[in-house]
């Protein structure tokens, strides 16, 4: 899957969405880079509920952040 980020200027918040997304059942990697895309590797079957933890968990890692669902 792959999401654009935009608003998270903090490293430790943006580290710690990474991480967060990376212990979800069915992740097998994720990679938030500087550019803003958000690359997340998971089983098909656990794709939507990590999406929905990805649209819900980013706006809480920092004030006034946006996602966007590529693919």
């Amino acid at each position: 899957m792959l999401f654009f980020v935009t608003g998270l200027t903090c490293q430790e918040c943006a580290d710690k969405l990474e991480l967060h997304i990376q212990k979800q059942p069915g992740v097998n990697g994720a990679a938030l880079m500087v550019n803003g895309r958000f690359i997340i590797d998971c089983d098909e079957d656990k794709a939507e509920a990590i999406a929905n933890e990805v649209m819900v968990s980013a706006p809480k890692a920092q004030g006034d952040v946006k996602v966007k669902r590529i693919s």
